[in-house]
């Protein structure tokens, strides 16, 4: 099942190819469309000539890009050509699509969207651009406006707009995290057993979103192949109940309540081989990034901190950076105690200059912690370094 997780990713890899296209040459409604068809699969979508290759992808592929692709290699040779990036290939030529849609919502879906193409451009260009999970849950409210999706066969009703739509914000946007809610029975069942399956899309929206961090589920991939497990999901959604009792605190009485449980697990949780994949590859990034600094890292077991960068701002002074796979408050409030303590170790009599180098931005109410406590923030949107912090904006400057 993780290998359909990667293919989930692996789709919104090419959707955001696509997309950096789509968004930089004449925008229309059938390009929209053709975006949603590329997170769409058919029955047959496992082999090597399954049938939503030449049904779905290819066509897809050919409408967004001005060219008609004869096959699955002609389109990997002129993405690679025109991006420049040999990873498109591999894009292309492996198994992408995720969601099978029924098919007379994939001909009106079509109709529905130049239909209302003036109100949806606008969402899907959130999608590509969102990296705060405000931002996300402000595109599902917007979805939850939308009207439903006609079926000209009158036999099933109308589709929710979140059904074609939130498949497709997934796949665009670079965090990962915009839930897949498509109508999957495995989702409904999801749904169903968080209690808000009859919710608002916000609360659904956050409902979902809380799962992250918990149990191996790092993003919106993970979930959606969670919710094919019900054994697993059952001990996730377990999990969370716990937790969350475990920050109700007692509205009488002076006894001490369990305090930061939820942290405990989290960091725990933080251990699996995918969360040091992402903290490897950051690490590593801005290390290939910053080639005129000079960086180390922490080699003394009082202070194994993950990287410095040495007279980082012109004026002799060092910043330490702490890394970390992942933007929960867990995380983050580990990563606190973390820099002040090796800090305090290499220079206690300066000074801090301490930085956090994150997967995505972080949550405005974080983002406001660190400011207060003079901790700025680093993070990479593709191969560029972002930063909310004006005195790290010289780092970014870089490459």
């Amino acid at each position: 099942m993780t290998d359909w997780a990667d293919r989930e990713r692996r789709t919104g890899q090419l959707v955001r190819l696509s997309a950096d296209h789509m968004f930089n040459t004449s925008v229309t409604a059938k390009k929209v469309y053709c975006l949603c068809r590329l997170t769409w699969i058919t029955k047959s979508h496992k082999s090597k000539y399954a049938t939503y290759i030449r049904s779905v992808k290819l066509p897809a592929l050919s409408e967004i890009f001005g060219r008609s692709y004869s096959s699955i290699e002609a389109a990997a040779n002129h993405l690679v050509s025109i991006s420049g990036d040999t990873a498109a290939r591999e894009l292309v030529t492996q198994h992408t699509g995720f969601t099978n849609t029924y098919n007379a919502y994939r001909n009106s879906s079509g109709d529905w969207i130049g239909q209302h193409y003036k109100k949806l451009l606008p969402l899907f260009r959130m999608a590509y651009t969102m990296t705060s999970d405000e931002e996300r849950r402000r595109l599902m409210r917007r979805i939850a406006d939308l009207p439903p999706i006609p079926n000209p066969n009158d036999r099933r009703g109308p589709l929710k707009p979140e059904y074609l739509l939130t498949p497709v914000f997934f796949a665009l946007d670079q965090g990962c995290r915009f839930p897949i809610l498509n109508g999957r029975p495995e989702v409904r069942r999801l749904l169903s057993k968080r209690g808000v399956r009859s919710a608002t899309l916000s609360d659904q929206f956050d409902s979902c979103v809380s799962l992250y961090g918990t149990k191996g589920v790092t993003d919106a991939a993970d979930l959606d192949v969670l919710a094919s497990n019900p054994a697993k999901l059952k001990a996730v959604v377990d999990t969370r109940r716990i937790e969350t009792l475990l920050h109700v605190k007692p509205t009488v009485g002076n006894e001490l309540p369990l305090k930061d449980e939820a942290d405990i697990k989290v960091i725990r949780d933080a251990l699996v081989l995918s969360r040091r994949r992402t903290h490897n590859r950051l690490t590593n990034a801005l290390k290939e990034l910053l080639t005129e600094y000079t960086v180390r890292e922490g080699n003394n077991p009082s202070a194994m901190y993950d990287i410095v960068i040495e007279d980082y701002n012109g004026a002799n002074a060092d910043l330490l950076v702490e890394v970390k796979g992942s933007t929960h408050p867990a995380e983050i409030r580990m990563a606190i105690g973390q820099l002040y303590a090796y800090w305090f170790a290499l220079k206690g009599d300066c000074d801090p200059n301490l930085a956090l180098l994150l997967p995505e931005a972080p949550e405005a109410q974080l983002v406001n912690l660190l400011r207060w406590l003079g901790i700025g923030v680093l993070w990479f949107s593709g191969n560029s370094l972002k930063t909310s912090t004006p005195s790290l904006r010289c780092l970014t400057r870089i490459g």
